[in-house]
């Protein structure tokens, strides 16, 4: 036998391997995409028939004319289920080690049996864009997609200065996805909310006293899911920072000398219409980049959306959540606000990007619902002082 009839054999013989191996991977690529989550990777490549509604061609983003999604989820698909609060978790695709920490100490399967569901919504970091962020190629992100189907990826860059862009992105999302959570929480990745408290608040029944701050079983003005209003950590009186650094403002960006009255990004509650009414707010405007002095403050205003303070069940320092933490272990309903907030009296706090410590604060306010225990300070004043009445950046009290 010849070497060039030899070779002509094993030509043919490689190229029926190769079609073989690409029917069997066809076949098993068919199978995969009637349970995972359709991935739409450019704009305008057609989505899979099956999760169609999921994939938009686009939607109208203020000045940017259109965005779209390389990664949806389904979570609220289950229309005739009431949600009570959907949480918007602000996240990198960088930071997965946090995702992870959260999905492990509050699973979504947690949150379904307190009436609520969760995604984190990215954009798109597959390319260097931020310091300290390094890339996370989209196959990475799709992975992490395939085993939790919980992520909402936007096409544009991820990067605070887009941030703006996410948060609308995320609010309209809401209302598109999600129609029927009464109350939607968005909030950062790196901040702890007792998911737990949080909801026994909703399902116990807003009241905001004279003064707007938010109790369970106030008397004065009653709240509930049809209104048009916000509340969280309010942030009063604050001064765009004109020197350097990363949130520098120019007075081209924002000519005012303070900042409208407005509720931390950190972590916020809003109603459907009001989330709704803001984004119309947007329109196509170009938009300010700091993302919650623009939606929770200028728009706000221009949208009617009314603030309530929660001031008091927040804090602003890790400190005080570790000196928390390490309180003797006591009877919950001891405390006059066990109902409300049992752990130290606080619903959303900071974790400074620690997981462990973020692992430890969802431990243990699960401890203080489940088995009626919570770490409390013997002695009051003993942590540090989370600002409880005050718009923070102000020295004028709310009471």
């Amino acid at each position: 036998m010849s070497k060039k009839h030899s070779l002509k054999e094993y030509s043919l013989a490689l190229v029926t391997a190769v079609a073989f191996l690409l029917l069997i991977c066809f076949t098993w690529e068919a199978k995969q995409s009637s349970t995972l989550p359709a991935v739409q990777y450019v704009n305008d490549q057609p989505p899979l028939e099956a999760y169609a509604s999921l994939f938009p061609s686009h939607i109208s983003l203020m000045d940017l004319g259109r965005a779209s999604f390389i990664v949806n989820s389904a979570v609220c698909n289950d229309a005739d289920q009431p949600v009570l609060l959907l949480y918007l978790v602000f996240s990198h695709p960088y930071h997965k080690e946090l995702r992870d920490t959260h999905r492990k100490h509050t699973s979504q399967e947690l949150l379904k049996s307190l009436g609520s569901r969760r995604v984190f919504f990215l954009a798109d970091g597959s390319q260097k864009s931020q310091e300290n962020y390094p890339t996370v190629p989209m196959p990475v992100v799709l992975s992490e997609n395939g085993k939790h189907r919980d992520l909402v990826v936007a096409d544009f860059i991820d990067h605070y200065r887009n941030l703006t862009y996410k948060h609308a992105m995320a609010l309209s999302w809401a209302k598109h996805f999600c129609p029927q959570a009464r109350y939607i929480l968005k909030m950062d990745d790196d901040i702890m909310v007792d998911v737990w408290g949080m909801t026994n608040l909703l399902r116990s029944g807003l009241a905001a006293d004279n003064f707007g701050v938010i109790h369970s079983r106030a008397r004065e003005v009653y709240l509930d899911h049809k209104g048009l209003w916000a509340a969280g950590l309010q942030q009063r009186g604050l001064r765009p920072q004109r020197g350097s650094g990363k949130w520098k403002v120019t007075m081209a960006e924002f000519p005012g000398s303070v900042y409208p009255n407005y509720l931390s990004g950190w972590a916020y509650i809003i109603t459907q219409p009001a989330a709704s009414a803001i984004v119309t707010a947007a329109g196509n405007n170009t938009p300010f980049w700091i993302d919650d002095v623009y939606m929770t403050g200028i728009l706000a205003v221009k949208a009617r959306v009314k603030h309530y303070s929660l001031n008091h069940h927040y804090t602003l320092t890790v400190s005080s959540v570790k000196c928390c933490l390490e309180g003797k272990d006591t009877v919950a309903s001891a405390f006059p606000l066990a109902r409300e907030a049992p752990l130290c009296n606080l619903l959303v706090a900071p974790s400074g990007k620690n997981v462990t410590l973020l692992a430890s604060w969802l431990s243990a306010a699960r401890n203080c619902y489940q088995a009626n225990r919570c770490p409390q300070q013997q002695q009051p004043g003993t942590c540090p002082p989370t600002r409880p009445y005050y718009g923070v950046g102000t020295v004028i009290p709310l009471s």
